[in-house]
């Protein structure tokens, strides 16, 4: 059983991100987080962190995880070239799983100049810009990544008006998702991440009560 000093994590992707906001942590959600913030649906229990490598940055947000409860499963891996990946867990947590690119200072000051942000209530979340993202799921060496590419293309090209093949069912669950609110998509994660922990998706966020779209549920 895991020791009653854990903190209990936030419960919630508003918790998740209100936190690193108010602990000050320079940060760009990236992979499969952003992938669904920008409209494309990848359901995954994971929290992608694009982090600022800058010293004190990371300390930041290390004090918090840490406050948090969560631990890191193993020393940093080189993602690629110049690039780190830490992997961090929690073993309550709903959102249990976090990992963190930190990418060589120019290459983060570069990303930050091409995201973007969505606001969840009150908070902000500063996202890998489309283009950014599409080239580097491109570049992934698996199926999932190839696909993920084809799916922001598909979604540009639903918001560019084109209309597209009605048997292309991948584009119809595109278009289809990328209309819900942030808060929608937020919620339909964390439902994912509880059932991946055994838990019931049928907690009340606190993003619940917001634009809430129905009847697509998965790929």
């Amino acid at each position: 059983m895991p020791s009653a000093s854990f903190g209990a994590g936030p419960g919630t992707h508003y918790e998740l991100f209100a936190g690193l906001r108010a602990a000050g942590v320079s940060y760009l959600a990236t992979g499969a987080t952003a992938l669904t913030l920008h409209g494309v649906p990848r359901l995954t229990p994971d929290i992608d962190l694009a982090v600022d490598p800058d010293l004190a940055n990371v300390t930041r947000l290390e004090h918090l995880l840490a406050a948090w409860g969560y631990g890191e499963t193993d020393p940093s891996t080189p993602a690629s070239a110049g690039t780190a990946l830490r992997h961090f867990r929690h073993p309550l947590a709903a959102l249990g799983e976090i990992d963190v690119v930190l990418p060589q200072p120019d290459e983060f000051a570069r990303l930050l100049a091409g995201s973007v942000t969505v606001a969840l209530v009150d908070v902000e979340i500063p996202l890998v810009g489309a283009a950014d993202l599409r080239a580097s799921r491109a570049a992934a060496e698996d199926e999932a990544g190839r696909e993920d590419a084809e799916g922001l293309e598909v979604l540009a090209s639903v918001r560019a008006g084109e209309q597209g093949s009605d048997a292309d069912t991948r584009r119809e669950q595109i278009r289809k998702f990328s209309r819900w609110s942030v808060a929608a998509r937020l919620d339909w994660l964390l439902a994912a991440a509880r059932l991946d922990k055994g838990m019931s998706p049928e907690a009340k966020p606190l993003t619940r009560g917001l634009v809430r779209r129905r009847g697509w549920y998965g790929r």
